[in-house]
């Protein structure tokens, strides 16, 4: 028998109630209508009148439990899970509630079929009305929004039944409904696991998607901007894009209108649409690093790549990175002044001098960028790496032999002590011995040996500063 509550799922519930959600909980025990169990009452003050109580084991036992709801009786396990069944139920009706609450459509087309059904006709079309009315102000055009719709043409023909037969019914508008309802759900789901199958290696039965996509073809597609945006998006996910006409449409029609998505959408589509940019960049079609760019700008002016008031590390870095290399050097220094302190506290200051570190390096400031390289020391091994490894090609570029062999012995030391990935080692490594080749090629035989290293240069995967160390190799071939 176990001796605590812990892992019942109503400590669960508790547990993820902030101050105000428990004070309308107790209201919500404290009323007959949800719950007239004194024990389910008594339960609730116990569980949320200890500071912590909820996070301690002690507190948590049966006994002590037992002891508080029933100070007078012997302990009885049994009627102690029926306590916490009655409390579960009881929590559940609650946050069903606190749900339903929050969705004003559902309550008024609760209210209507209510209303209706008890055959209440002048109030039941007077909440319809306002329904429909509050409908056509709702700025959200997603699958949601057209599901609702479809909801609302429904209950309209069942009104229009029942007090006014003899008009025209608007089955035409109930099928629209349905179709644009279908067509979003459709292609979001079918892109969604487009994705699931390339990051999980998973293949799924996608039916029906070729026949969405004819018949979305054949709208007016300006009259249907987020199901325009879920057709391109789904194209963009399984066409050659080579000239990132589809990729420029996606990104056309969701900056018109960011608007008419939900913030999750909207995060997912930019998210989406940057990884395809860094996926085609990486086949060497440049136009998509212009793209990506386009990209991280849309997502950072909605705020959409902004969670909880922070941007995270990697996509800070990753802005950084893309700007650099389209030359963009004021806009990367803006973008450090107004979003550095976007960065979580604990890594702010790290970050942004690597950051500023790789902005002076791409303007040969080698100074500035060795000054603000020697003061980064991320907790993360792998941003530690890289910072070093900024700082060995400064060392290499500047022809410092002394200081690159020292960076070169000190990264070996710290790839050797730290605990990476079988991945993040061989990265590395690599780098560090083609560096070190490279810095060691005799004047004798030099153009040979060189071609030989870039053979096996571009022939070396995984390798960091690929496209460097191959830049360097052809300076000295010209040289």
């Amino acid at each position: 028998m176990d001796t605590t509550v812990e892992n019942n799922p109503l400590i669960s519930i508790y547990l993820s109630l902030d101050a105000s959600d428990s004070r309308r909980l107790t209201k919500w025990l404290d009323s007959p209508a949800h719950n007239q169990r004194e024990d389910v009452r008594a339960l609730h003050a116990y569980l949320t009148g200890g500071k912590d109580r909820l996070n301690r084991t002690p507190a948590l036992s049966k006994m002590r439990i037992w002891k508080q709801l029933f100070p007078q009786e012997p302990f009885n396990d049994a009627r102690l899970r029926q306590t916490f069944h009655w409390a579960l139920k009881a929590t559940e009706g609650f946050l069903a509630y606190v749900n339903w609450q929050n969705d004003e459509f559902s309550q008024h087309l609760a209210l209507i079929e209510e209303l209706r059904q008890r055959d209440i006709p002048g109030f039941s079309t007077k909440k319809l009305k306002k329904a429909i009315n509050n409908q056509l102000q709702i700025p959200l055009r997603n699958e949601k929004y057209f599901r609702n719709e479809y909801l609302l043409e429904l209950e309209r023909e069942e009104h229009r039944n029942l007090y006014d037969p003899q008009t025209v019914p608007r089955l035409q508008e109930i099928s629209n409904t349905l179709d644009l309802t279908y067509f979003i759900e459709k292609l979001k789901v079918a892109g969604n696991t487009i994705f699931q199958q390339r990051v999980k290696k998973t293949s799924y039965d996608l039916r029906l998607v070729d026949v969405v996509l004819d018949q979305v073809s054949q709208l007016d597609l300006t009259k249907y901007p987020v199901l325009s945006i879920h057709y391109y998006g789904y194209r963009g996910l399984t066409e050659n894009d080579e000239n990132g006409r589809i990729i420029g449409l996606l990104r056309t029609t969701v900056g018109q209108h960011s608007d008419m998505l939900s913030r999750s959408d909207l995060r997912y589509f930019i998210l989406m649409a940057i990884n395809l940019c860094i996926s085609n960049a990486n086949k060497g079609l440049d136009l998509f690093i212009r793209e990506a760019f386009e990209w991280y700008k849309l997502g950072l002016e909605t705020e959409s790549m902004i969670q909880n008031n922070l941007l995270t590390r990697e996509t800070y870095l990753n802005v950084v990175l893309n700007a650099l290399k389209l030359q963009e050097y004021d806009w990367v220094r803006s973008f450090m002044d107004s979003y550095s302190d976007k960065l979580e506290s604990s890594i702010r200051e790290n970050t942004e001098r690597f950051a500023r570190a790789r902005l002076s390096y791409k303007l040969q400031d080698y100074t500035t960028a060795m000054q603000l390289l020697i003061l980064v020391d991320f907790k993360h091994h792998v941003y530690n790496l890289v910072a070093k490894t900024l700082l060995l090609k400064i060392y290499f570029e500047l022809g410092e032999m002394d200081a690159l062999d020292s960076q070169l012995d000190s990264m070996t030391t710290y790839i050797r002590r730290k605990e990476l990935s079988d991945l993040h080692q061989k990265t590395f490594k690599n780098i560090l011995r083609y560096v070190r080749q490279l810095s060691r090629i005799p004047p004798t035989h030099q153009k040979a040996t060189l071609l030989k290293l870039r053979q096996q240069v571009e022939a070396t995967t995984p390798l960091i500063e690929k496209e460097w160390l191959l830049q360097q190799i052809d300076g000295k071939l010209k040289r």
